[in-house]
């Protein structure tokens, strides 16, 4: 392999992780924009364990 062909690689390489970057960046924008205006996440069992409390309070 020459030094050319070397640097050929490496501009290469070094493009790809370019444009996985740029992707990667824009999909997180996206994501932002749609799920910014949300809450923080909560799982699952937090909001089982507030389901029964909220149930309650409408029976009474």
């Amino acid at each position: 392999m020459t030094t050319a062909s070397t640097n050929d690689v490496v501009a290469n390489a070094l493009a790809e992780v370019a444009k996985a970057r740029a992707w990667r960046e824009r999909n997180e924008d996206q994501r932002r924009r749609t799920f910014g205006g949300m809450a923080t996440r909560q799982s699952v069992y937090v909001l089982a364990r507030k389901k029964p409390k909220e149930e309650e309070a409408c029976k009474q």
